[in-house]
């Protein structure tokens, strides 16, 4: 199960991110596909799975993937200056970074994946996906 904490924490960080590179991150859920810009981040949650620690704990961890989807109009951006975009928002969920919140209690953000876009895709849209993985332990409440 995703926790709160954690898509609020990823989403918090993927807006600083998306501002910095003067660009959008759409809500899927919240807006129409032909509102969106020529090229902005989508973020989304993938796989999370949760059990406690060991029998009779009352901690639990979390484990799951969030993906961020660079969104980009075909003809509106080169592929090294996406990767570059990419690089950008990877960095966030890599370092602690001054002027940016610290991680909630027993939040880690993981390892991280990249997939580029398949150059033989058709159609008028790419999608560049940087997959974070985390960790996440709470207390059963």
């Amino acid at each position: 199960m995703l926790s709160d904490i954690v898509w609020n924490d990823a989403y918090t960080r993927a807006q600083l991110v998306a501002k910095q590179q003067g660009l959008a991150l759409v809500d899927a859920l919240e807006q129409q596909s032909e509102d969106r810009p020529v090229l902005f981040w989508r973020m989304e949650a993938q796989a999370s799975q949760s059990d406690r620690l060991g029998i009779g704990e009352v901690a639990m961890e979390e484990e799951g993937e969030l993906s961020l989807h660079l969104t980009i109009r075909a003809g509106s951006i080169s592929t090294p200056d996406a990767l570059s975009l990419c690089k950008g928002m990877s960095v966030m969920f890599r370092a602690r970074l001054e002027g940016v919140q610290p991680l909630p209690d027993g939040l880690f953000y993981d390892g991280q994946s990249l997939f580029p876009p398949d150059p033989d895709t058709g159609g008028n849209w790419f999608t560049m996906t940087l997959i974070i993985q985390y960790r996440y332990q709470d207390l059963v409440r």
